[in-house]
């Protein structure tokens, strides 16, 4: 009886000391739905917490995720001469870079230290790394140390060659990816390169007007969101820029190219015959102070910065004999991107001595044909101080002879009759002791003591070009005061900015710094240097065909150890022509030439050559004073494949490029894998290519020189 009372289901549990069930389920069912409800409200407030408050930081993580920022860089600005002809310019190349996000399948995106590498997948790095070692012409090793950096970002090899670069992209590597980018080419290669300038890699001026004016030229970049897939190669199918890239501002420049030419030719031909150390000439227009050419020796290829066995290299990669070298190759390119006419000083010597003549003209201390007693070519004027002499015993000399023969016994006398105060003002006015203002990077003011540091000697050497310290350019400068009535002009470099769409930014006028002499005095002064080049020293600066010019020769000892060295010195000419109406102002200088030899020997027939040059080109060549149509621009070219450039380019083959304009010439070379060198003789603007060398479809080695003469259509 109790066995199956304790044992029949149906005997109820309460009977038995037991909760029933349903008890059990009243009074635990709130106790479980609070718990639900609790537990539901926490989910709801965390997806709350995450899509307000933490949407933008999980926004990001997926962002970064699948997609990436790749920068644009913008075209940097041309730079062309006053006739248009391009001087510098920018063309399309592509860089190679990996993005090692992709050789870690544990990276965790994030800021900072919130970004997670974890360990590589060298296996998959590797078998890149061996794949494109041979591409890029480095070891393995070093490949694979580039792929597994932790870097979001690792360039490869900057502006690679087109036909490399599509044999890379042939191997659809993962991680591996090109940016467009541009490159900065120079048309004329050496020509003008110290005053233009050069671009690094990266694209920032570093000399000259590319260092000058690089905030113009340089643009301001952009950036695009580009999707990516699981592998990380990017799948830019549209534009979306979230900012949008400028190109940089075009600069004309008042230099002239084939004047730029002409003076360059000449400057090698001086240092062949006279082995200076270094020879250096500047041209500007009297008028307006325009420099037209400028132009020094040893100079450099702008295209070639550095040999192709340092380039995409770092210096630890580098044996001992390499980096030595470097290190060779570094300073001899130091020495030729001197700009020499605007950063060299020197003591200007019988230069200075028509300035003297033209200051005491100005103040009526001195009159044309007066004649002076030059002491037999030795002047003690003072017995603790060393005399004054001449080459030549001369004895009574006219004002005019005096500059004919340049006596510095006869310039001293000139000198001393002006007020010390006197003299020194005016030299300033000649713009000596103060930067010429043409805003170019290195350029020396030159040193002019004030008159209450004079010594006694001081003011009589001054008169004959001793005791202060000039640039090239400024003593050109105050020579074209002579030439332009009397006025110092600021010298002009760049005449007018353009923006990427044409349209005129800023212009540079003609500026007058000083009116310094009267125009009757500047005009006696321009007929009685004609005598200098008829009768005098400068018989070798004679023009052809009966053009008259005038103008100064110059012979400065150096100062070598505190001492005078009567064997080494600068010899110069400061000449002017046409004349009646001049329109070029030219000064030749020559440091240390060989031989015991004057400004009129080794200087004055530069001059020639550079004038009779100028004179032949001026013949054939309309006035380029208009404005140029800087429209047209590589920017402007299609990257499609029907681009005119790109069109039948045959790799590995020198492409056709007769007729095509230079700068489609030029982009074709480019993508087969050439290096084009632009021939431009002197003459009518050059924008179309009439021949080439060498002939179409001729095999072509990677970098192999493809010479382009341009010429009229």
């Amino acid at each position: 009886m109790s066995l199956r009372f304790a044992t029949d289901p149906r005997i109820s549990r309460r009977l038995l000391g037991r909760q029933d069930p349903q008890d059990l389920l009243s009074r635990r069912m709130p106790l479980i739905m609070g718990s639900m409800g609790f537990w539901g409200l926490l989910i709801l407030l965390r997806l709350l917490w995450l899509q307000g408050v933490e949407h933008r930081k999980y926004r990001a993580r997926a962002d970064q995720q699948h997609t990436t920022t790749v920068p644009i860089p913008p075209i940097r600005g041309e730079l062309r001469d006053r006739r248009g002809e391009p001087l510098a310019i920018s063309i399309k190349v592509e860089s190679l870079f990996a993005d090692p996000r992709v050789f870690y399948p544990d990276y965790r995106p994030g800021k900072g230290e919130e970004r997670q590498w974890g360990q590589p997948d060298r296996k998959a790095a590797a078998e890149v790394a061996a794949k494109l070692a041979p591409f890029l012409e480095q070891s393995r090793a070093q490949v694979l140390e580039k792929l597994l950096r932790k870097k979001t970002f690792v360039y490869l090899e900057r502006h690679m060659a087109p036909a490399k670069a599509q044999a890379v992209r042939a191997l659809n590597l993962d991680g591996i990816e090109f940016q467009p980018e541009s490159r900065r080419f120079y048309p004329r290669g050496r020509l003008a390169a110290q005053v233009i300038g050069f671009t690094n890699i990266d694209g920032l001026g570093q000399l000259g007007i590319e260092q000058t004016y690089d905030k113009q030229l340089a643009g301001v970049k952009g950036e695009l969101i580009a999707p990516k897939d699981a592998h990380g190669k990017l799948l830019i199918l549209q534009e979306n820029y979230s900012q949008m890239p400028v190109n940089g501002a075009s600069l004309q420049l008042s230099l002239d190219a084939s004047i730029q030419h002409i003076v360059e030719n000449a400057l090698e031909e001086g240092v062949r015959l006279s082995r200076p150390r270094t020879a250096y000439a500047v041209v500007a227009d009297p008028r307006t102070g325009e420099i037209l050419a400028i132009a020094g020796t040893p100079t450099f290829d702008p295209n070639q910065i550095l040999p192709k066995k340092f380039r995409n290299r770092a210096e630890g990669d580098l044996s001992l004999a390499e980096r030595e070298e470097l290190r060779r190759e570094l300073e001899r390119q130091k020495a030729a991107r001197k700009v020499h006419p605007v950063e060299d000083v020197y003591e200007p010597g019988s230069t200075m001595k028509i300035f003297t003549a033209a200051m005491a003209l100005e103040e009526r201390k001195v009159r044309l044909g007066e004649r002076i007693d030059c002491m037999g070519g030795r002047w003690l004027y003072s017995p603790r101080i060393p005399p004054i002499t001449d080459t030549h015993r001369h004895g009574l000399l006219s004002f005019e002879e005096i500059m004919w023969q340049s006596s510095n016994i006869g310039a001293a006398k000139m000198g001393i009759r002006l007020d010390p105060a006197m003299h020194y003002q005016y030299l300033r006015k000649f713009g000596f002791g103060d930067p010429t203002g043409l805003n170019f990077p290195g350029e020396s003011a030159g040193r002019l003591i004030a008159p209450d540091r004079w010594t006694v000697p001081t003011q009589y050497t001054l008169s004959y070009g001793y005791g202060l310290n000039t640039t090239p350019l400024q003593i050109l400068m105050a020579g074209c005061a002579l030439a332009n009535g009397g006025r110092l002009m600021q010298p002009i470099l760049v005449q007018r900015i353009y923006n990427d769409k044409g349209l005129l930014l800023k212009e540079f006028k003609p500026t007058v710094k000083s009116q310094v002499l009267s125009e009757e005095t500047a005009n006696m002064m321009k007929e009685t240097l004609k005598g200098v080049i008829t009768q005098g020293t400068g018989k070798k600066a004679l023009l052809d065909n009966g053009v008259e010019a005038f103008g100064k020769t110059g012979t400065s000892r150096k100062l070598i150890d505190g001492k005078y060295d009567a064997k080494r010195h600068f010899a110069s000419f400061l000449g002017f022509f046409p004349a009646d109406r001049p329109q070029y102002g030219v000064l030749v200088m020559l440091d240390d030439p060989v031989g015991d030899t004057t400004g009129g020997d080794v200087a004055a027939p530069l001059f020639k050559r550079i004038g009779d040059g100028i004179l032949r080109f001026r013949q054939t060549t309309p006035d380029p004073d208009r404005e140029s149509d800087l429209k047209l621009s590589l920017r402007d070219w299609p990257v499609s494949e029907t681009d005119e450039a790109a069109l039948h380019v045959e790799r590995g083959r020198v492409p056709d490029l007769k007729g095509l304009s230079l700068k489609a010439a030029i982009h074709r070379v480019v993508l087969v894998g050439g290096s084009p060198k632009v021939e431009a003789a002197p003459g009518p603007m050059a924008t179309h290519v009439v021949g080439q060398s060498p002939e179409p479809g001729t095999p072509l080695e990677p970098g192999a020189v493809v010479k382009i003469k341009a010429g009229m259509p």
